[in-house]
């Protein structure tokens, strides 16, 4: 694909056989020519030469060609690279996947060639296009969490984001309160079974009106502690409150409006019988029995 105009060819018409040979494996080993995969994460895209002390090369000569490398390389590749730097580093801390942090290296390559990062603290707009990469790719990670990496205020972050979608004109969905869930049960150790549950309670408030306007991870924490409550699992709303970094308040409101929309509908689905099954499966999980 050309990273260009975005022509596509298809792979039938391409030979991809090498165009040499070897015998043994110290030759196959010198005539490859394979490399690292272009990456935005990396200077360059990751086609950068590296170069280092070989035989029959003096130092004084590979300093030489370090320094005449600096001298030519991309100004915008040396703007970017402190900024790729902190994104590596961020997604480590917050254990975000690949497919989110190449993201969020695009976004702010997008952002440094419109001229949008001038001017502005380095840190708000990483902090924003990670915030940014993880809306898009769907990874529960709040506005909160992003900022206290980065020691800054969430208004602060939140002015970089809506700066950056605004003039980038990029779609940045928001988030759903589903992508919590899953987070929300594994701090709490809680089966997959509460989790499904959650998940099919969320969707039948979002349906009747009840997630509009609502914060997403409190919705969350919310039909997560139905889930517990209507399978007799014993769960405190200030433990749901803690996993989801969300106050006691929240989650008793949330939980509220669930009740009055949701959980009518949410156990007509539900079968007398199919809600004794999950009861036998979660308490033979957990090594406890349930009680209504």
């Amino acid at each position: 694909m050309c990273q260009d105009c975005g022509l596509i060819i298809d792979a039938s018409s391409l030979d991809l056989s090498k165009d040499w040979r070897a015998f043994d494996a110290e030759e196959y080993i010198d005539r490859s020519r394979a490399g690292a995969p272009v990456t935005p994460l990396r200077p360059s895209y990751g086609l950068d030469t590296d170069i280092t002390l070989r035989r029959g090369i003096s130092k004084k000569m590979v300093n030489q060609l370090k320094r005449t490398q600096k001298h030519v390389a991309d100004s915008r590749e040396k703007t970017v690279e402190p900024a790729l730097r902190k994104i590596r580093d961020a997604a480590e801390a917050l254990n975000l996947p690949q497919e989110t942090v190449e993201d969020a290296a695009t976004l702010y390559r997008m952002a440094a060639r419109a001229g949008l990062v001038k001017g502005r603290s380095m840190d708000a707009m990483v902090a924003a296009t990670i915030y940014a990469a993880c809306r898009r790719t769907d990874v529960p990670r709040t506005l909160e969490e992003v900022s206290q990496y980065f020691s800054l205020e969430e208004k602060e972050v939140g002015r970089s984001f809506r700066f950056l979608f605004r003039k980038l004109g990029i779609k940045i969905p928001p988030p759903k309160p589903e992508n919590f869930v899953y987070l929300i049960c594994s701090k709490l150790n809680l089966p997959e079974e509460i989790a499904t549950q959650a998940i099919r309670i969320i969707r039948i408030a979002r349906e009747n009106g009840a997630t509009m306007g609502r914060e997403p991870v409190g919705v969350a924490a919310a039909a997560v502690y139905m889930a517990c409550q209507e399978f007799g699992i014993h769960r405190t709303q200030r433990e749901l409150a803690q996993a989801a970094n969300v106050t006691e308040v929240t989650v008793r409101n949330r939980y509220k409006e669930l009740l009055n929309k949701a959980r009518k509908k949410w156990l007509e689905e539900l079968s007398e019988e199919k809600i004794k099954m999950i009861k036998e499966r979660i308490s033979s999980k957990m090594g406890t029995s349930t009680e209504t």
